[in-house]
């Protein structure tokens, strides 16, 4: 089992001004490589080893899957793919290539030169979450409308070849509405995918594409939670009163629990837990006040501070954090202290927090990792951390 860390006092030794011999030690001391960077608790640590991606991503950086222990596929911001392999370094196995389409010819057509590309790339915009499931591949992604003119949340399904290092365009399985017209910064679009309570369910996190007035209309899928049926391709809205759900979404199958972070607007991030038909307050209620930019004019009912009458976040962050990504961390033996705890990242000030949970009650936050943008969590059955960073970074941690 991990030992607790020592707390940050127990080791501090007062600097000196020092000369001759101790001055060598002390440039010798700054010289010296930096420390490696740790998940660092006060009930346990792991080591982390910072790979540099074989590619550049720009932000908001986009996804990545596990095929197997040593084999990564990358989505970039934009929708190019790529397979990489660690050794000591991560390699690219190939160059990336565009999430596409074929049209001409239908399904039998081969002509890359007649490819669709998919996603919409516009200043936030672009590719949000995959999800791997066997060798199905679900990512959700903006892409255009050329009927209305406007911009939609879309999620497709493709195939991977991983013997060919290859991703082919299967269907659509949904599209937001409705359109939203430009100018759209892709701002608050959210976009998170979840594998629910069984391998054709699909949770899917929408924002309100900075829309608010539209979140609490039932005729659109602005600021809601759907939940699709992958094998009829229903969807039905499952909880509603969201305002930027673009940070984790998560199901945990032993408790049959939905997790959710949601970007609050000046203070007020949140985690939730979703429950079927709820609604959790936007933009009515928030825990957090408007922007200036955003003016007054009666933007949540007037109600700051405040989430009465509707569903409570279990956490809120005031100010906020950026909230990002969160997983969850399994009973593997190694460390009681964290057994299913939750990891969320906070990106606005670059920390993971380890956040304690007894049953559906969260009870802190520890800060346990500093400086990293992290915009992806994975923990495996080992409880091993795979961290992706808007800086092009992927961090591995290693068991001691």
């Amino acid at each position: 089992m991990l030992q607790p860390a020592a707390h940050a006092g127990d080791d501090v030794v007062p600097r000196l001004l020092l000369s001759g011999n101790g001055a060598a030690e002390a440039e010798k001391e700054a010289n010296k490589e930096p420390e490696p960077p740790r998940i660092s608790s006060v009930f346990g640590t792991q080591p982390l080893k910072v790979y540099k991606l074989p590619f550049e991503d720009s932000y908001p950086s986009g996804p990545f899957e596990r095929l197997d222990k040593h084999l990564f596929l990358f989505i970039s911001k934009c929708g190019d793919v790529y397979f990489v392999r660690q050794n000591e370094t991560l390699e690219l196995v190939k160059p990336g290539k565009q999430l596409a389409k074929y049209i001409p010819g239908g399904d039998t057509s081969a002509d890359e030169s007649s490819s669709k590309q998919l996603v919409y790339c516009k200043e936030l915009s672009g590719v949000k979450d995959s999800l791997l499931i066997g060798k199905t591949l679900y990512v959700a992604y903006t892409a255009w409308d050329e009927v209305t003119n406007g911009v939609r949340l879309a999620v497709s399904e493709f195939a991977v070849d991983v013997e060919n290092s290859e991703v082919s365009f299967d269907r659509e399985i949904y599209i937001s509405r409705p359109a939203i017209k430009e100018p759209i910064l892709g701002h608050q679009v959210g976009g998170k995918l979840a594998l629910g309570e069984n391998e054709r369910t699909l949770y899917l996190s929408i924002g309100d594409f900075s829309k608010p007035d539209r979140v609490q209309d039932k005729t659109t899928s602005l600021g809601k939670v759907m939940r699709i049926d992958l094998q009829r391709l229903n969807a039905e809205v499952y909880a509603t009163g969201f305002r930027s759900p673009s940070g984790g979404l998560f199901y945990d199958k032993e408790s049959n629990e939905l997790w959710l972070t949601d970007h609050g607007p000046r203070g007020g991030d949140e985690i939730n837990l979703i429950k079927r038909g709820k609604n959790y307050g936007w933009p009515i209620v928030s825990y957090g006040t408007i922007y200036e930019r955003d003016g007054m004019s009666g933007y949540y009912g007037n109600k700051f501070n405040s989430h009465e009458g509707h569903e409570k976040p279990l956490m809120t962050f005031v100010p906020s954090i950026g909230i990002g990504a969160l997983a969850k961390y399994p009973p593997t033996g190694r460390n009681d202290f964290w057994d299913n705890d939750l990891f969320v990242a906070g990106m606005g000030n670059t920390t993971l927090y380890r956040v304690r949970r007894e049953g559906t009650t969260l009870v802190y936050a520890e800060p346990v990792l500093s400086d990293y943008r992290i915009r992806a969590i994975q923990i495996d059955a080992n409880g091993t951390f795979y961290l992706k960073t808007d800086h092009n970074q992927l961090l591995i941690s290693e068991q001691e």
